[in-house]
């Protein structure tokens, strides 16, 4: 629609996505008000963008961004008791993705622990799913239409993405328990989940064990059970497929921990004289901890998630360096292979119009290979031929991202 109104460019693209971060702000805000007060209600927004996966998303026409979106209303709108908003965020959360649609029938189980407006818990299942039952019945409809239109839901066979959701066995199951413990430290995180640790240790000690940290009638249980009821309709299926488990897949999950993090600084702990003093300088150490995961970047043979991060935005003019000095050297798009997120026309990566583009990097008959250390689709044993064998015609490195266009050694490669 946006496309329509105003033309298919990128800048158009990126404005398109300010309503949804602007949503994510107030509603951030909203949700903060609800955790602590309206006067703590900033430190909530700062604490979840200076996650690196948020931060990192922002900067994208990315369709998590839409997602978070309307997961921040669906939150807001359960606590409140604002039907009309819930059915709104539903049905947004439906039309986004399958995430969206698993993410709506974990906001169901939350609002059945949610007190209802008589401040008891409403045993009426069938009246608390009245608000999502538009979005449901619409995700379905789709799902079903989808269906009879093309044989599959979700993926197919000849997919591009089809080996991401390949059925992992027992031992590819705890390698992806792993992952996950990885993916829930990386950039940064680690600092919080050290810092949140500590914060329930002390108290508890405190307090006694009969009195746990969270009261069952407290926003702060509510907050618990709000991030158990997500990562249980979520996670899962990331860990029984083999290429699952993103970042940003993830983003759910980690909003539901700053939210538990930042209810127990600003309002579980703020209450205690003796730990007053520690929280501001506490919640400053979690912040630049994750400010820091901006400049997390592993080893070329690591793979890692660069649209998670700020990391990767020097690429996008490392990019254009690389392939100016393809043009300007006379060197056609197809004699270049390359791995995603470069491959194919320039067109559906840039809406510049241009139709020609890199194509996928195959080594024994490709004559050049533009590499750059954001792609993940490089194998170890690619990484070391091009380092070892092929000759690296143009380099250029910028904040730990590197692009480097090799040419092959082999002159039968570069005849035609």
């Amino acid at each position: 629609m946006i496309w329509k109104i105003f033309g298919k460019t990128l800048p158009v693209s990126h404005f398109a996505m300010l309503p949804f971060l602007w949503g994510i702000i107030y509603f951030l805000l909203k949700i903060g008000e609800k955790i602590s007060s309206r006067t703590d209600a900033p430190w909530l927004v700062l604490l979840c963008f200076a996650s690196p996966v948020l931060a990192g998303q922002s900067v994208l026409v990315s369709p998590d961004i839409v997602l978070v979106c309307f997961f921040l209303i669906a939150v807001w709108a359960a606590w409140e008791h604002r039907n009309g908003w819930l059915t709104l965020a539903v049905i947004g959360l439906g039309i986004v993705s399958m995430r969206g649609m698993m993410l709506a029938v974990g906001l169901y189980l939350f609002s059945l622990i949610l007190p209802s407006e008589r401040k008891v818990i409403s045993p009426d299942f069938f009246k608390k799913m009245l608000p999502l039952l538009p979005g449901g019945l619409l995700a379905a409809g789709f799902l079903l239409f989808h269906w009879y239109q093309t044989g599959w839901i979700g993926y197919h066979e000849s997919s591009t993405w089809a080996p991401s959701f390949e059925r992992v066995d027992l031992r590819g199951f705890l390698k992806n328990i792993t992952i996950l413990g990885w993916r829930m430290l990386d950039f940064g995180q680690v600092f919080l989940w050290f810092c949140l640790v500590l914060v329930v240790l002390f108290q508890m000690k405190t307090r006694n064990w009969k009195s746990p940290p969270f009261c069952r009638s407290s926003i702060g249980w509510q907050l618990v059970i709000l991030a158990l009821v997500v990562a249980v309709t979520i996670v899962p299926p990331q860990l029984f497929h083999k290429g699952l488990l993103a970042h940003r897949y993830l983003l759910p999950v980690f909003l539901t921990v700053y939210f538990i993090f930042f209810r127990l600084i600003f309002n579980e702990l703020g209450s205690l004289k003796v730990f007053r003093k520690y929280r501001r300088p506490l919640f400053y150490f979690i912040l630049i901890g994750l400010l820091t995961g901006n400049f997390w970047i592993y080893p070329k043979k690591i793979s890692q998630g660069w649209d998670s991060t700020l990391a990767h935005l020097p690429w996008y003019e490392l990019q254009k360096q690389a392939e100016n000095f393809i043009r300007q050297s006379g060197i056609s798009y197809e004699k270049v292979g390359t791995a995603f997120p470069n491959i194919g026309p320039r067109e559906i990566i840039e809406l510049n119009g241009v139709g020609e583009g890199f194509v996928e990097k195959n080594l024994a008959a490709n004559c050049y290979v533009l590499y750059s250390n954001i792609m993940n689709d490089f194998s170890d044993e690619e990484i070391a031929e091009l380092e070892n064998t092929w000759r690296p015609v143009f380099h250029a490195e910028k904040r730990g991202v590197c692009v480097i266009l090799y040419k092959n050694s082999k002159p039968e490669t570069c005849e035609n």
